[in-house]
């Protein structure tokens, strides 16, 4: 007789990743208590789910929730899959261009979202992949997309950051001055990442830049920023080769966004 075991293991694979995405954050024993699975089991369960990228696992807690890659598992992130298939060709068409690599960042809930990086195929030894998640006031895709966001959402936005998890978005010096420091972030029209968070990340290897991708009511739809060494040159230099490029990407992607909409 065939085995039943790996559809059940399956069966149960996609519950627990059901329970981490309408419950979130979860822990082992909330995972034991809501699919009715034994702790080593709910324990496999999400060990494997964390190993293919479809949850992470909280800072300095023992709590669970999706990344990007689940929800591009529903039908609510169908958009964006949409956007990633636009938007791609766009990106890796400015890399010619500019010569450096770039992420597609989305807002999910409290970070931002990795949809879209060309990193790693351009040979950019850094940390980073699809799916990871990246703090709202460190970065300069999160800086952007708090700017450009409709206050009513920006606080929610920001309160959930906090308590998220990420230490950055809870750090009080991240924090002061936001106001202002958004402010001026939209009559640039681009942000940068913060340094501390670069040379704890990355030790100061890179610099990065993020410009909004917007819709045509103006509203957020993504963030799209640039990696660059900081041994390439001076960066105002380089600023002032890679923005232009990185702000008409930006426009272009809207412009595709919009045109689907028609």
């Amino acid at each position: 007789m065939p085995s039943f075991e790996p559809v059940r293991a399956i069966q149960r694979g996609l519950s627990v990743l059901r329970a981490v995405s309408e419950h979130g954050p979860v822990t082992v024993s909330d995972i034991v208590a809501l699919c009715a699975v034994p702790q080593p089991t709910a324990v496999r369960m999400l060990e494997t789910l964390l190993s293919e990228g479809y949850i992470y696992r909280q800072p300095g807690k023992a709590t669970y929730k999706v990344t990007g890659r689940a929800l591009a598992l529903s039908r609510g992130f169908d958009s964006r899959s949409r956007l990633l298939e636009l938007a791609a060709p766009v990106v890796d068409q400015m890399h010619v261009k500019i010569g450096w690599p770039s992420n597609l960042a989305v807002f999910d809930r409290d970070a931002m979202v990795i949809v879209y990086s060309n990193r790693a195929s351009l040979g950019l030894s850094v940390p980073g992949r699809m799916g990871a998640r990246l703090p709202m006031l460190a970065t300069g895709v999160g800086l952007v997309t708090l700017a450009y966001m409709p206050e009513g959402e920006r606080q929610p936005a920001l309160q959930q950051a906090k308590a998220g998890g990420a230490h950055w978005d809870a750090a009080p010096r991240l924090a002061a001055g936001l106001p202002d420091r958004l402010e001026r972030i939209r009559r640039d029209g681009h942000a940068f990442a913060d340094e501390e968070y670069l040379r704890t990340i990355y030790q100061s290897r890179i610099w990065a830049v993020a410009v909004p991708i917007l819709d045509g009511n103006g509203q957020v739809q993504a963030a799209l920023s640039s990696l660059v060494l900081r041994i390439a040159g001076e960066r105002k230099r380089l600023l002032g080769m890679i923005l232009p490029n990185l702000t008409a990407a930006a426009l272009r992607i809207s412009e595709l966004m919009d045109r689907e909409r028609l």
